[in-house]
C-alpha cells in the first residue's frame, strides 16, 4: 500500500475566519488560532497548510499575548516564552532562580507555577528579548497586569493578519 501525497488537485482552499478561524498548531502552543490567512485542506488525508506571512511578527504578537494574558502561565506557554527568549532550559531557570529540574516539570505540567514565579517569568522574557512593546504594555498599568495573573485560565488566543503592510494584532473580539 502507497502512502498518500497531497496534491493541489486534492487541496481545498479556505479563509480563516472569526468562525472558523485556523488552528496555529505550529506556534507549539494548543490554544492559538489565527484568523485571515488562506489555508488549505487535502480532501483525502485531512492534513492542512498554511500561508503565514510575517512569521516573525506573528510570533512576537503571539508571545505578547502570552505575557499579558490573565490568569497563571500554563507549562506549553512558559516553555513557549523560553524558547522565544532564546534559552536553554537550565539557563532560563537559573534566571528566575529556580532548578533545571523544577524548571522542567513546570513546562511539561507536572508542576504548576506559583504565582510570583509565573510574574518573575513573564518580566524576565520581557528583559531578555528586550521587546518594548510589551515592556510599554506592563508599565502602563503594572499593578493591574500583575493584579490580573492570579487564577488559572486558558484561553484562546486569536491573532489577526492586517492586510497591508502584512502585519499581525490580537484579535480584540476574541477577547
Amino acid at each position: 500500500m502507497t502512502e498518500h501525497v497531497c496534491s493541489k488537485i486534492d487541496r481545498i482552499e479556505h479563509f480563516a475566519t472569526p468562525d472558523k478561524p485556523y488552528h496555529f498548531r505550529d506556534s507549539g502552543l494548543p490554544n492559538v488560532y489565527l484568523i485571515g490567512i488562506k489555508y488549505w485542506a487535502c480532501e483525502k488525508c485531512g492534513a492542512l497548510a498554511a500561508e503565514i506571512p510575517a512569521p516573525t511578527q506573528l510570533m512576537n504578537v503571539i508571545a505578547e499575548s502570552v505575557v499579558m494574558k490573565k490568569g497563571i502561565l500554563h507549562g506549553e506557554e512558559i516553555k513557549f516564552l523560553r524558547k522565544r527568549a532564546g534559552k536553554k532550559a537550565a539557563d532560563f531557570a537559573g534566571l528566575v532562580g529556580t532548578s533545571p529540574e523544577h524548571f522542567s516539570r513546570l513546562e511539561t505540567g507536572k508542576h504548576t507555577v506559583s504565582e510570583p514565579l509565573d510574574k518573575l517569568i513573564r518580566l524576565t522574557y520581557g528583559m531578555i528579548v528586550d521587546d518594548h512593546v510589551i515592556l510599554a504594555k506592563i508599565a502602563k498599568n503594572v499593578e493591574a497586569w500583575l493584579n490580573s495573573i492570579k487564577e488559572k485560565s486558558v484561553e484562546s488566543i486569536q491573532i489577526r493578519k492586517i492586510e497591508s503592510p502584512e502585519q499581525w494584532c490580537t484579535d480584540q473580539k476574541a477577547a
